[in-house]
């Protein structure tokens, strides 16, 4: 762990230098966790009075005498899987620079001779991805909070945050999310060259992200606590598989004898 620690100190102060990732992850946030929060709770009157809306919030919903509030929970609802996406994308940023960069700066060789065993390495990058991360949702969470909160205090007298799922998707699938991405493109940076090839694991990773929005807005399917606790047991199961796969597929011999740059 304290080689971990070491390796994820080292590269951190990197990490936060680097434009290229924290710009794109400060758009979305700004849009994501303020923008859309704000243009949403704020145009909430306008929904309820809107007929096709208020119909299709009664075909979903089975209760439905307090329509405001009901409304406001579909709305949070599609939040939940905005929140997701700081995980899925920050770590695809991320973790190939980890690899990729080491390796066109030749320091990635003289870092596996040393008696570093693979895992404390890549533990040390997965902290890498995984705390900023962490943060950057938390930071999100918080900020959807304090603006639905506000305005729907303000003007419906309603206080509609935080909630279960929103705690669950927070706490335990955010982080989750973001382990099993690094560990991916970990695995798929080791074997190449091209960070860019591995950057996109994060835009396949988003696709499924905007389907569950597609269902719920559809009125297919609604997210709630059961069905994100059943998602992170399944994705807890998976983290040590990545795991051992990417232990296994990053050939340390290869690369301090045979890997040149193309």
């Amino acid at each position: 762990m304290k080689n971990a620690t070491i390796i994820f100190k080292k590269e951190i102060k990197e990490i936060l230098k680097n434009r290229s990732i924290w710009l794109p992850i400060l758009a979305i946030s700004i849009v994501f966790s303020a923008f859309f929060p704000a243009a949403l709770t704020g145009g909430l009157e306008k929904m309820v009075k809107d007929p096709d809306a208020v119909d299709f919030i009664e075909r979903v919903f089975q209760d439905t005498s307090n329509l405001q509030l009901v409304m406001l929970q579909f709305i949070i609802k599609q939040f939940i899987v905005f929140l997701l996406l700081i995980p899925a994308m920050l770590p695809s940023l991320i973790a190939p620079a980890s690899i990729i960069l080491e390796k066109e700066n030749n320091t990635l060789e003289p870092l596996i001779a040393t008696p570093i065993k693979t895992g404390e390495l890549f533990l040390g990058k997965a902290l890498t991805s995984l705390i900023p991360s962490f943060a950057v949702s938390f930071i999100n969470f918080l900020l959807i909070i304090i603006i639905v909160d506000s305005i729907a205090y303000t003007k419906f007298k309603l206080l509609p945050l935080p909630t279960w799922d929103w705690a669950v998707a927070t706490f335990i699938l955010s982080p989750v999310i973001s382990f099993i991405i690094t560990m991916i493109c970990l695995i798929v940076s080791s074997k190449t060259v091209d960070i860019r090839s591995v950057q996109g694991i994060g835009s396949v990773v988003i696709f499924p992200i905007y389907a569950v929005i597609g269902l719920q807005i559809a009125g297919l399917f609604l997210l709630n606590v059961k069905y994100l606790i059943i998602v992170c047991f399944v994705l807890i199961a998976v983290c040590p598989i990545v795991l051992r796969l990417a232990i296994k597929i990053f050939d340390r011999e290869n690369i301090l004898t045979k890997w040149k740059m193309k």
